[in-house]
C-alpha cells in the first residue's frame, strides 16, 4: 500500500473522503484517500454496502486486517489526517513507520496536529 499510495499525485489524493463520486471499479478515477485508491491492489470482488457502493469499511478490514475501530487503523486511514497532512508521502510513511515500529504513543495528537510526525523521524535504530 505504502509504495502505491507514492504513485498518486497530490491533486488526486484526500484523506478526508475514500473517494469522489460513485464507483464500484477496483481503479480510483477521482480524488481518494489510501483506502480509496488501493483498492487496485486486490483483485478480489469488492464488498458493496446496501446502496450499492464500495463498503470501505468491510474492505479494509479484509485487506489489512484492521477493524475500523481500531486505534491501528485510525493511525493509518482516519480521516482526521486531511487537517494536519494529507498527502500521499504521509501517508506511505505513517503505514512504513506503523509496519517496522508499531503504533506511536502519541497518535491521536500527531492526526490532530499537536505532535511531531514521528513517520517523519528517523528510526530509533539509527539515532
Amino acid at each position: 500500500m505504502a509504495d502505491y499510495i507514492e504513485t498518486i499525485p497530490q491533486d488526486k489524493f484526500d484523506m478526508y473522503h475514500f473517494r469522489e463520486g460513485e464507483s464500484v471499479k477496483h481503479e480510483c478515477d477521482s480524488v481518494g484517500s489510501v483506502l480509496g485508491h488501493c483498492t487496485i491492489l486486490d483483485r478480489r470482488p469488492l464488498p458493496l454496502d446496501k446502496s450499492g457502493e464500495i463498503d470501505f469499511y468491510a474492505w479494509s478490514k479484509d485487506f489489512t486486517g484492521l477493524p475500523s475501530n481500531s486505534y491501528e487503523w485510525q493511525y493509518l486511514f482516519f480521516y482526521s489526517w486531511s487537517a494536519c497532512d494529507n498527502t500521499p508521502v504521509g501517508a506511505a510513511k505513517r503505514i512504513r513507520h506503523f509496519l517496522e515500529q508499531g503504533l506511536p504513543k502519541d497518535w491521536q495528537k500527531q492526526m490532530e496536529g499537536d505532535a511531531s510526525l514521528s513517520c517523519y523521524a528517523p528510526p530509533s535504530y539509527i539515532r
